[in-house]
């Protein structure tokens, strides 16, 4: 199915809910004036009623009885099919974050082909444009300095399927492919992060950079345990997590941590393997962490130091109409690393003249 169809899907399971719930609560109220009728004709009988009257009560009664009855069997029928409908929609539901993803995945694969193919007629360019030296016997080429690519090790993990964190990678995509410099960034996504997923990126990317986006707190931040049937969240401690980083021989430059309560727990053997630390000081909001997020990187990939970077994805939150969200998120250093002069993306030489 299509990610319309499943939409559609959704909101037809979603209005016919809607009516079950309201059809059972008017059983149930149906029966409850039953029940009060049933109480109410018996309470007439007394020992002063005639035989007469007193048939004619229980009569009513009964018929009120019935009544009840009749509106139990129509709440047990709404209950079983909201149980049906209930378990469609989740699994609807789930259909839809899956397609979500996987278009997503397609979508970040078509964009790095697309970088693939124009960084390759750059570097054709830039070979046709080096100057030559000639000798009598053999033509040299001058080899002009070679400019890395900034490489981040983007991990995702939603477990709970509350959070907004593939609008946030998408809004990031979409930054850094407008920027100047998008040529020397490279983005390797890892959706419902596992714990082997961030060791596989730290030796497979060897990132400048690690950005986690999802929960935290309590020294924590919560990682995906990556089983399709019953996904639930893996606690890995930040302390393990600067273990990670440190077991490398190129750790990376920046970690960031968009998850909530994590400023805390960044300790000295944390910063020790990585220097530079963003983290939030709080719970923060998933439009603050995403407005954060996009500003930040858009500026890293336009050439502007870290501590640039970080003020203008703060300064985004504000403009954003967030403002006491703002306050809660921190960039750490190192004693020895200053992130003003820590610049992550250089042009190429000839553009940085």
């Amino acid at each position: 199915m299509s990610e319309k169809q499943h939409r559609d899907q959704i909101n037809r399971l979603n209005t016919e809910l809607a009516k079950l719930r309201s059809d059972e609560a008017k059983a149930r109220a149906a029966a409850s004036k039953a029940r009060s009728e049933a109480s109410s004709h018996r309470a007439k009988i007394k020992p002063t009623t005639s035989p007469s009257m007193a048939r004619s009560y229980e009569n009513s009664a009964r018929s009120a009885d019935k009544r009840a009855e009749s509106e139990d069997t129509k709440v047990a029928g709404a209950a079983s099919k909201i149980a049906d409908r209930t378990k469609k929609l989740n699994t609807a539901e789930t259909n839809l974050s899956r397609e979500r993803q996987a278009a997503m995945r397609k979508e970040e694969q078509s964009t790095q082909r697309r970088r693939r193919e124009e960084l390759d007629h750059a570097k054709q360019v830039a070979r046709l444009s080096r100057p030559v030296v000639r000798h009598v016997y053999e033509i040299q080429q001058v080899p002009t300095p070679k400019t890395e690519e900034l490489r981040l090790l983007y991990l995702t993990s939603n477990p709970g399927m509350n959070l907004r964190v593939d609008a946030e990678v998408g809004r990031v995509q979409r930054a850094v492919r407008g920027t100047l410099h998008r040529d020397y960034v490279e983005i390797e996504l890892r959706p419902a992060a596992t714990p082997q997923d961030l060791l596989d990126g730290l030796n497979d990317l060897r990132p400048h950079v690690v950005h986690f986006s999802g929960h935290g707190g309590d020294g924590t931040i919560v990682m995906d345990n990556g089983d399709v049937a019953d996904p639930h969240g893996r606690e890995v401690s930040i302390d393990h997590l600067g273990m990670a980083l440190a077991a490398v021989d190129r750790p990376p430059a920046l970690l960031v941590l968009n998850a909530c309560d994590t400023v805390d727990a960044i300790s000295d053997e944390v910063l020790s393997a990585v220097p530079l630390v963003i983290a939030m000081a709080d719970s923060v909001l998933d439009e603050a962490a995403a407005l954060f997020a996009t500003q930040f990187y858009s500026a890293v990939a336009s050439g502007q130091s870290v501590n640039n970077a970080y003020k203008q994805g703060v300064l985004a939150v504000v403009m954003g109409g967030l403002d006491d969200e703002s306050w809660m998120i921190k960039l750490l250093n190192r004693d020895d690393v200053d992130p003003a002069d820590v610049v992550l993306v250089r042009p190429p030489a000839d553009a940085a003249g």
